[in-house]
């Protein structure tokens, strides 16, 4: 295991991702005209997925690592690209760090019909605070995957991991021990990273990153166990 100690980033980067939802409205349409890949076929078992976003100022501040939020937009594209072609046995859920929230979406079918559900949450909500503890959620997470013990859950998590929890180390090493995956989509912070345990899932999203970063991030373990899946290189 990696040392993990308190979080702190390297530096705070502007973000060229474009397009934003204001706090407490759903993301808009954005660009998608980049290649995330095929989804390819439905899950052969039931699965989960947990998307847990990051809206402290460090993010979504003038300077932080996505002042513009379109990290929703992205989410939003990726979830829909495998409703598409998805089924009911694959859920999908929504959480924010500011746990509880108006924008948790609780486990829905990643399918056409319940996208609408899906995509109601990805805005920064307007009950959030902007914490920049990841506990609260982790353990909501958790809660959610134990209520699921048949689906193969995977647990995603969009921050810069600049974490203020009062015990930074302890909530690392109980987000290691995630009953499923865990993809740490570290925004602009590699330090960070290097604080998480040697079997996380880790993409760093840059502020030169093209648009789509962060949704090919995302749609990476939407089709990990989606049989004739594959994910398009970046460009």
């Amino acid at each position: 295991m990696n040392r993990i100690g308190s979080l702190r980033p390297s530096a705070l980067l502007g973000s060229r991702l474009l397009g934003s939802p204001t706090p407490g409205t759903p993301a808009r349409r954005a660009r998608t005209d980049y290649r995330l890949g095929s989804p390819g076929r439905p899950a052969t078992v039931p699965t989960l997925l947990i998307a847990d976003f990051d809206n402290s100022g460090s993010v979504t501040s003038p300077a932080g690592t996505d002042p513009l939020s379109n990290r929703f937009a992205e989410v939003a594209h990726a979830f829909s690209v495998v409703a598409r072609r998805g089924a009911r046995h694959e859920l999908g859920a929504v959480l924010h760090f500011d746990a509880p929230s108006s924008g948790e979406v609780r486990p829905t079918q990643i399918t056409r019909r319940r996208f609408v559900r899906l995509r109601a949450g990805l805005h920064v909500p307007p009950d959030g605070a902007g914490t920049s503890e990841l506990g609260p959620s982790l353990r909501r997470a958790t809660e959610i995957a134990d209520a699921f013990p048949d689906h193969a859950a995977t647990l995603v998590v969009l921050s810069d991991f600049w974490l203020l929890d009062p015990d930074p180390s302890s909530t690392l090493r109980e987000l290691a021990e995630f009953p499923g995956d865990v993809h740490a989509v570290v925004l602009g912070n590699r330090l960070g990273s290097r604080a998480l345990d040697d079997h996380i899932a880790v993409t760093h999203i840059e502020r030169d990153d093209p648009p789509g970063a962060v949704a090919r991030a995302l749609f990476s373990s939407l089709v990990a166990r989606r049989p004739g899946s594959y994910v398009h290189a970046p460009m």
